[in-house]
């Protein structure tokens, strides 16, 4: 203790003395401009600057890393510690102005990815039923047809049922086909499905149909989520300046950033290689740019992100052909996930009841800002023994060239749910390669070859060549060769010619030919068509070639259901369809017909106002009926839909809260959507005092719990008009009160001509 003591006096007499600061009122400001901000600092002798720590963050500096001084139990800090900066005091305009460098400033950080804004909107309960009745006649044989789709739905999900029925006159049949409930989990991200489902493959299996129940995550819930990794940016500003992003030059985002360090986050990418391009430019004008190079692929998710899948069911046979064949159990998993930038890992595994079983790992790995890399292995097996898949493969993409290489082998005795049942058609080896490129004004060239080698047939291999060429105004042109080797090889070229005129149209003219068995025969053939509209409307299609084949197709689109005729022949036969397809709604205790509807949709209710035209994203899509209600079909689920009307395509008497709205529909289900809307009926009159002189303008009416401005010659317009109303006029010294006669028709605006208003008792001068 008296060493301690010794040494502790020792080094207090030889510490610098503490500085001698008393507090002060300055404002504080950066060298770059801007007014600053009036704060309380302590000052010592000259330019000696203390700042409280909090006033740090409010010039976005950083604190020094020194040790504090304490003052009336806060903490100071001098600028001037920090590296580079200086400070320099106005004594005359209590001003103290502090320099420094981009180092010295805190990071700005801030995100570039669009976030969904819109809530999912809650589904009314109802119900849809999808119709498609068909008639078709070849080589005077007569056939026809229906199909049913059935769907049930409400907060809860969504129940379906598809059907289909053939009656050929000999025989008939009606099958049914898939019945599904289907209940999303927007939060969670996550589907969940019972009944008949399809399973998930990986990368190396194969999708089979089965009836069961399925868990997955479903990223469709969210169409705003970008599940590939994101790119961030980061530069340095020496003022305050504006920062544009472009991702292969087009913008993608753009911010003002305070002085300093700055960091974009979450930057959207494109497939494939590109460069990212920040430009920083100050208020003077002055740039800087800096540029990153990027490859980005489909095969990765993002760090942190999952997907998954789980299936339980019996395999289902025959389809569309029985409605309840089902075979043995089968049970998969699969589960994915993004471990860095550059690195993606995916394991699945299947097993089918008294069958084949496999289980392996995908890795998908980023080669710099070059490439992919893909690696997977399997092992699976049956009864009659097991083996391994390995598979290896590569991709670059880029603006100009791209490249794709995949190879896969598989052992004797591998095997895997969904394959052949036939040995001799399971595959020994797997091979594509296809790369392209940019040849400038001459389009794209692209080559493609794939090569599959069997255990008990013949290998078969296909070359294919491919150039398009954009011709602008004039059109596009593609020409396509493909040869087939083996024992039977064949040629086959297709070149096309395309010329797209007006908002729909198209004229095309193509020539097909080759030799071998299965190329088609010589033939030139030309065509025109027109794509029908969103909303109701007509398309066609027209074509002839030089062979005598033939191809004419009419839809008209109305605005409960659809129809479609077509004629052709082909090779000698001729051949004539029709196809009729529809829909019923049942929302809001209502039933109306509509076209077909495969994905969410809603009801729109104008309150009584009929033929008003009703748009989706500024497209005219459906009109009210008499009832003033219409169905929107076919509305994107999760996703923002803009439902709008045009205020001038209203009734005069008529107030609209809200001229658009933004939905997000569930899955396959209908919600309501009513504006804000409603009868307004209004009148005119001239306001005369007593003394028959028109009331003075700008007087103001209180009517009907509004007010309204008299205007030249005392007239005025009032909403809210209705039977025994009266009302009050006042202006500056004076005022009157008056009563409107009773409502006479149904005039939307009546003139109501000359109303006498006459002062209050207690204010009779004032009418005068």
């Amino acid at each position: 203790m008296l060493l301690l003591a010794v040494c502790g006096r020792a080094a207090f007499a030889g510490a610098a003395p503490a500085p001698v600061l008393h507090e002060a009122v300055l404002q504080v400001a950066l060298d770059h401009g801007g007014p600053g901000h009036m704060l309380v600092v302590l000052r010592g002798a000259g330019d000696a600057l203390y700042l409280d720590a909090t006033d740090f963050s409010r010039l976005h500096l950083k604190l020094p890393a020194t040790r504090p001084i304490l003052h009336g139990g806060r903490r100071y800090f001098s600028p001037a510690a920090l590296p580079g900066c200086r400070v320099m005091i106005d004594e005359r305009l209590q001003r103290a102005l502090i320099s420094a460098p981009p180092g010295a400033f805190e990071t700005t950080e801030f995100s570039a990815a669009a976030h969904r804004e819109t809530p999912v909107t809650p589904a009314s309960p109802g119900a849809f039923f999808n119709y498609q009745l068909y008639g078709q006649q070849v080589s005077g044989q007569t056939s026809g047809g229906v199909y049913g789709d059935l769907g049930l739905f409400a907060g809860a999900g969504v129940l379906t049922n598809t059907v289909a029925g053939r009656d050929s006159g000999s025989q008939g049949s009606l099958v049914r086909l898939d019945t599904t409930y289907t209940r999303d989990f927007p939060a969670r991200l996550a589907t969940l499905n019972i009944g008949d489902a399809i399973s998930d493959g990986a990368n190396w299996g194969y999708a089979v149909r089965y009836a069961g129940i399925r868990w997955s995550r479903n990223f469709a819930l969210r169409p705003d989520l970008v599940t590939t990794p994101l790119l961030s940016a980061s530069g340095s500003a020496t003022v305050p300046s504006t920062v544009d992003v472009f991702v292969n030059n087009q913008l993608v985002t753009s911010k003002q950033v305070p002085p300093g360090p700055f960091v974009i986050n979450q930057l959207p990418t494109v497939s494939g290689t590109g460069n990212v391009n920040v430009v920083v430019r100050d208020a003077l004008g002055r740039e800087q740019v800096l540029t990153q190079s990027f490859y980005s692929s489909a095969s990765l998710l993002a760090p942190g992100l999952s997907q998954y899948s789980f299936n339980l069911g019996s395999i289902r046979s025959d389809y569309a052909i029985a409605s309840d064949h089902y075979g043995p159990m089968l049970a998969e998993a699969s589960y994915r996930r993004g471990l860095s930038n550059d690195l993606t890992l995916e394991g699945h595994g299947e097993v089918l009841a008294h069958g084949a079983h496999a289980a392996g790992v995908d890795a998908a790995v980023g080669v710099g800002d070059f490439g992919l890399l893909t690696f997977n292995l399997v092992q699976g097996g049956d009864a009659s023994g097991s083996g391994w898949l390995r598979g290896i493969g590569f991709e670059h993409r880029g603006s100009r060239a791209s490249f794709v290489l995949d190879d896969s082998w598989y052992d004797r005795h591998f095997a895997q749910v969904g394959q052949p049942s036939d040995p001799s058609f399971r595959l020994r080896e797997r091979l594509l390669a296809q790369a392209g490129i940019s040849v400038g004004r001459f389009g794209s060239l692209s080559l493609a070859y794939v090569r599959e080698r069997y255990r008990g047939i013949a290998s078969q291999q296909t070359l294919s060549l491919t150039q398009n060429v954009s011709l602008g105004h004039y059109g596009a042109l593609n020409l396509t060769v493909t040869r087939q080797f083996g024992a039977q090889g064949a040629t086959s070229a297709y070149l096309l010619y395309v010329l797209p005129f007006g908002g729909r149209s198209a004229a095309t003219a193509s020539a097909v030919g080759g030799s071998g068995p299965g190329a088609p025969a010589n033939e030139a053939i030309a065509s025109v068509a027109k794509s029908p509209p969103i909303g109701p409307g007509s398309g066609y299609r027209f074509s002839a070639s030089s062979t005598g084949n033939y191809d004419a197709d009419w839809q008209q689109q109305f605005t409960a259901a659809d129809l479609e005729v077509e004629a052709a022949r082909n090779a000698g036969v001729s051949g004539r369809n029709a196809y009729f397809t529809g829909s019923l709604t049942w929302l809001d205790g209502q039933v109306h017909a509509t076209r077909s509807i495969d994905g969410s949709f809603a009801m729109v209710d104008l309150n009584g106002l009929k033929n008003v035209p009703i748009y989706v994203e500024n497209q005219l899509t459906a009109r009210t009926d008499s009832s003033g209600k219409a169905i929107l079909y076919n509305l994107r689920p999760y996703e923002s839909n803009r439902i709008s009307v045009d205020p001038t395509d209203l009734p005069f008497d008529t107030q609209i809260g809200a001229a658009s709205m933004i939905v997000a529909p569930p899955y396959r289900s209908g919600i309501v959507v009513r504006f804000p809307i409603e009868r307004v009926r209004g009148a005119t009159f001239r306001l005369l005092r007593g003394n028959g002189k028109a009331v003075p303008v700008g007087a103001l009416v209180d009517f009907h719990g509004g007010s309204f401005p008299v205007v030249l010659h005392g007239l005025v317009y009032v909403t809210g008009y209705d039977h025994g109303l009266g009302g009050e006029a006042h202006w500056p010294g004076g005022a009157c009160r008056f009563e409107l006669p009773a409502p006479v028709g149904r005039q939307t605006l009546p003139d109501l001509g000359k109303i006498r208003c006459r002062a209050p008792p207690n204010r009779r001068g004032g009418a005068r």
